[in-house]
């Protein structure tokens, strides 16, 4: 494991504000493990998230929600969080602010007021108006990749993702049926994910007498994401395709890596064109990968990237990489440039220049 670097003198206390603070959640898991070494770095951590569940965190970290969790209005929530900013003003030195850019425009101001300075993580390849906003109220913004934050601006500087490699690591247990190429993509269930071009491939493998299955790992979100999971399983089943596809739902964020390893190939449509936290999670497992990301064209070669909107073009390479071992070049990509302990190395200098 890589040592996370110490800074002896520092006294400075970090405000960290995210979603969500719960090991067990699939989109927002990982950050426990963010929280908890910053609280390394920093004398004291004090979180503000909108929900909280389970955890465990070190003693000098101070988890505060705004009470989404207990079924509080926006308004209340909205009053708490100032509440919170204005009361505990003297207990936080800078403020780390995670992916949402409503909790930059929210205190922003503020923070400039009582000389915070702000540091804004956000990894998307949209471009919406709360963000134009955001990046006027932060003082530094890291992101990704170059894709994954499209809003020209100086403050931006990109770190790479933070991938746990000691968690997300390739598996030497046998794999079973190992006869069966098995398929799996994780994430949101949402029309974002292009999930419709994969299901017209497996028409195509299963009239090639391609022997798969394909696992889908995630959750819709939103109304109209419910409604996309609802066309894509009805399409599946016009399809007679039922018997290849399992919906496994939500999966906590430490249970991913056995996913990973026991599965052979990574498919990735999403239309966002940044780097996906999940792709590199699958590479750094010891998978094999197909991806349609702009992002991925930077370290994978043209024949593991897809054409938009192609379920030939997706069915053909899969055939052909179904074949051929994966690359360990890709872990060790992901090992130099995505590592989750040289990330928070890297940020928490940059918070303490």
């Amino acid at each position: 494991m890589l040592a996370i670097q110490q800074y002896g003198n520092a006294t400075m206390n970090l405000l960290i504000t995210t979603k969500t603070v719960d090991e067990n959640d699939q989109l927002l898991g990982f950050f426990i493990e963010w929280i908890r070494l910053f609280s390394k770095k920093f004398e004291k951590v004090t979180v503000f998230c909108l929900e909280k569940s389970g955890f465990n965190l070190p003693e000098n970290v101070e988890v505060l929600s705004l009470g989404k969790d207990k079924g509080h209005s926006k308004i209340r929530q909205l009053y708490t969080l100032y509440f919170l900013l204005s009361t505990r003003r003297r207990e936080y030195d800078a403020v780390f602010v995670h992916m949402n850019p409503i909790w930059m425009i929210a205190g922003g101001m503020l923070w400039k007021l009582l000389g915070k300075r702000s540091f804004f993580w956000y990894t998307s390849g949209g471009v919406t108006f709360q963000l134009r906003w955001a990046e006027k109220f932060a003082d530094t913004i890291f992101t990704a990749s170059p894709e994954s934050f499209r809003l020209k601006s100086n403050k931006v500087i990109v770190t790479g993702h933070g991938i746990d490699t000691e968690l997300f690591k390739p598996s030497n247990r046998p794999k079973l049926e190992p006869e069966k190429l098995k398929i799996l993509s994780v994430g949101r269930i949402a029309p974002v994910k292009n999930y419709e071009i994969l299901v017209d491939a497996c028409k195509l493998l299963k009239g090639w007498n391609i022997n798969f299955q394909v696992t889908m790992i995630g959750e819709p979100a939103l109304e109209e994401d419910k409604t996309y999971e609802k066309d894509l399983k009805s399409k599946i089943k016009s399809l007679g395709l039922e018997s290849c596809f399992k919906f496994l739902g939500k999966v906590g964020h430490d249970d991913l890596p056995r996913y990973y390893q026991s599965h052979d190939l990574f498919i990735h449509l999403s239309k966002t064109g940044s780097l996906d936290k999940t792709m590199l999670e699958a590479i750094s497992c010891g998978m094999k990968i197909l991806s349609s990301s702009d992002a991925a064209r930077a370290f994978m070669s043209t024949g593991l990237f897809l054409f938009e909107n192609n379920p030939m073009d997706l069915a053909d390479k899969i055939v052909i990489i179904a074949k051929q071992q994966a690359n360990p070049d890709l872990r060790n990509y992901v090992i130099e440039n995505h590592n989750l302990y040289k990330l928070i190395d890297k940020i928490s200098e940059m918070i303490m220049s």
